[in-house]
Parts: structure tokens; C-alpha cells; sequence
């Protein structure tokens, strides 16, 4: 089977795309989730373009992972189906009504990313929040379109 390649110049446009909204990013390995540069740092301080532009020369076929948490103001849920995310999902906004209009991207496992702004320092990365939903924000990150995963 052949590895998965990301479209390198798209990602890195996306890369400084998502930059300009004030997000951190990062580059990750193509068709998966590992960070290509160590990324904890990037938790506190967001790369410049220049530093962008360097990982995506160096690894033209990178992806692009998004830093979650005060860093990025984000917060996403992680909805994945085949854990039964979506069945919680909708359990959960049937006690406490709807989530709020927000940006979503499908994941590779056939799940979705709900993106939420928030600077609450206090909101931390938990995996399964909900059966089939992990949380990504402080110590957390994502990976973002245009990126390819393997599934």
C-alpha cells in the first residue's frame, strides 16, 4: 500500500492561512498525526511566517496540525462515530439544547472537528469527554484540511 501524501503547497498555505486567524500551527507528518518539529513550544508562542515557510521547504509533503487552546483560542470536539460520538453528541444537546453554529472539518476516520473559540485556560485536553467525543485544547492539537491521514 502506498503512503498517503499531503499536497505540501496547499498545506503550507493553509499553514499561513490559519496563522493570520491567530492560530498556532505546526507541521506534521504526512498521512498521520506526528508533529514533524517538537511542538510544545508552540503551545506558548506562534511560529512566524518565516518559521512556516522553512518546515514547508524542508517537508514539502508535510500536513498541517493546529495547536489547541489558549495559544489558538480554540477548542474542538472530536466526534468520532465508530465510538458512538455521534449518538452522544446528540444525547448531550437533547438535555442542554444546541451547540452554536461553528466551523467543521471531516476527520479521517469519518469523524468531524466542531472548532470553538474560547481563552479559557482552565479548558484542558480529555479524551472522551463523552463516549465517541475527546476534547483538544490546552495540550492538545489537531490535525487540520487540507492534510491527508491514512484512514
Amino acid at each position: 500500500m502506498q503512503e498517503p501524501t499531503n499536497h505540501g503547497p496547499d498545506c503550507q498555505i493553509a499553514a499561513l492561512s490559519y496563522l493570520e486567524r491567530g492560530w498556532s500551527v505546526i507541521p506534521i507528518r504526512a498521512g498521520g498525526k506526528i508533529p514533524l518539529v517538537p511542538w510544545q513550544p508552540f503551545q506558548d508562542r506562534r511560529a512566524t511566517p518565516e518559521e512556516v515557510e522553512t518546515w514547508y521547504q524542508r517537508a514539502p509533503e508535510a500536513g498541517v496540525g493546529i495547536v489547541t487552546g489558549p495559544i489558538s483560542a480554540l477548542a474542538v470536539l472530536d466526534i468520532d462515530p465508530r465510538h458512538g460520538g455521534d449518538e452522544s453528541l446528540n444525547e448531550w444537546q437533547e438535555h442542554h439544547g444546541p451547540l452554536p453554529p461553528t466551523l467543521e472539518a471531516i476527520t479521517g476516520g469519518g469523524g468531524t472537528h466542531l472548532y470553538f473559540t474560547t481563552r479559557a485556560e482552565n479548558l484542558r485536553n480529555q479524551v472522551a469527554v463523552l463516549p465517541g467525543v475527546d476534547l483538544r485544547a490546552r495540550g492538545g492539537m489537531v490535525v487540520a484540511p487540507p492534510s491527508l491521514h491514512r484512514s
